[in-house]
């Protein structure tokens, strides 16, 4: 078996069709399908069902897909590793992938020394409350809400992350304040699109006043943010971005959304120094949110 076969098995599997995976691939579709052929024969299986539309992957291939998902992510990242060992230490991209206001109102002002110190240093922040799948390794440093169960990176818990209750004071000047988790249902609540109810404000608002129907419905903490700013309802937002904003927290009686704040660098990537540099510089600027601290650093 070729390896190499690999991207080809990954782009059918995500195109869904030899011309769109040949586009990307930058190849004939003709070379795509001979290389397909060529890996269904190496492994005796059959990995795509062609039709008339494209190609659907056979219930072999499904199975299969997450294997070589992480085995070309890992290939990627030992021949990125490998030809980086000789280079400047110091020089290079930082792949990072953080939590959407987190990156953008603590970090990147948070590092912007650091960045002055080490101008080869190039950093790449990928900032979305839609994480990057750990299995694609990506990322050399992740930082998360809910600790990771899977993937090839070293884990430590930073603290702690408070989240709360906000509105704008216009708001609360027009609509008054809510005394209880109930009158929640009285008040626009800003909530989050139905694809992100797995996120943990989705889940905590849930808990604290089911069946509550949010509206709007926002698919990013900037977009909630700026809603909240202007007067158009209470939404769950983290304090560190919240309080700077001037936005008046609410129910402080109920219970707390204070999720864990988890820093996890890539196994392979944890050995080039410009990574272990800019972790250390990750884990100063986080020190605020620091409450303990375990797993491996």
């Amino acid at each position: 078996m070729d390896w190499n076969d690999l991207k080809f098995f990954l782009a059918v599997a995500n195109a869904g069709s030899l011309t769109a995976a040949s586009s990307q691939l930058g190849v004939s579709p003709s070379t795509v399908s001979r290389r397909i052929e060529a890996l269904e024969a190496g492994l005796r299986v059959k990995l795509f069902r062609p039709h008339r539309d494209g190609y659907d992957l056979t219930p072999a291939g499904r199975e299969l897909l997450p294997s070589a998902e992480r085995a070309e992510a890992q290939m990627r990242v030992f021949e990125r590793t490998a030809r980086e060992k000789d280079g400047n230490h110091l020089a290079g991209p930082v792949r990072l992938d953080v939590p959407e206001l987190l990156g953008q109102e603590i970090l990147l002002p948070g590092l912007a020394g650091f960045l002055q110190s080490h101008p080869d240093i190039r950093i790449e922040m990928h900032t979305s409350v839609r994480p990057l799948r750990l299995v694609t390794e990506q990322a050399d440093i992740v930082l998360r809400l809910v600790r990771p169960e899977q993937g090839n990176y070293r884990q430590r818990k930073l603290g702690h992350v408070a989240f709360g209750i906000y509105a704008a004071p216009g708001y609360v000047a027009r609509q008054g304040t809510p005394a209880s988790p109930a009158d929640l249902y009285r008040h626009r609540v800003i909530g989050w699109t139905e694809d992100l109810r797995y996120l943990v404000m989705a889940n905590w608002l849930e808990a604290l006043c089911p069946g509550l129907q949010p509206a709007p419905r926002l698919s990013s903490l900037g977009a909630q943010m700026a809603a909240v700013k202007h007067g158009l309802g209470l939404a769950v937002l983290p304090s560190f971005a919240a309080e700077p904003a001037g936005l008046v927290s609410l129910l402080p009686e109920a219970p707390r959304l204070i999720p864990e704040l988890w820093m996890l660098v890539h196994e392979q990537a944890a050995a080039l120094p410009r990574v272990r540099h800019v972790k250390d510089a990750l884990t100063t600027v986080l020190s605020p949110f620091k409450t303990c601290s375990s797993g491996d650093g």
